[in-house]
């Protein structure tokens, strides 16, 4: 399971999966349009229609699949951006100048800025959306 992605001052960008640390050279963009080729959707796209179906003006979450709920912490439009999967995430710790973030897969994560997590809660909402809709569908 995808636990982060982020991006450090070299450009490259570095993701957690499974205890794994997988380095790739290219851009944010480039490696979600990848993933969401399978759904017939792009970045572009999930952006928009998530900012109007849930109006939200900044920092949208991003799901990608059933498994994958990308919280954002630091957009992909600044250098060194931050993602975390809300479905990785056991818990978290709050103190007044960052925030711990633990993993079901054992690590965790400092993120300095603590009125990045503040958008935790549109991701909650995106998920109870998503549920809704599987349940009329089947």
């Amino acid at each position: 399971m995808l636990d982060y992605i982020i991006r450090k001052s070299d450009n490259k960008i570095y993701v957690s999966i499974d205890n794994n640390y997988l380095v790739y050279d290219t851009t944010f963009q480039k490696y979600i349009n990848k993933i969401l080729c399978k759904r017939l959707s792009n970045l572009e796209a999930l952006e928009k229609t998530t900012k109007k179906h849930f109006s939200i003006k900044n920092k949208v979450p991003l799901l990608l699949d059933k498994d994958t709920l990308l919280l954002c912490m630091i957009s992909y439009r600044m250098q060194n951006l931050t993602y975390i999967n809300y479905f990785s995430i056991s818990k978290y710790e709050r103190s007044k100048e960052k925030i711990w973030i633990h993993f079901y897969s054992g690590h965790c994560l400092k993120i300095e800025n603590v009125y990045a997590f503040i958008l935790f809660d549109k991701g909650v909402d995106i998920l109870n959306f998503q549920t809704m809709s599987w349940v009329k569908m089947n």
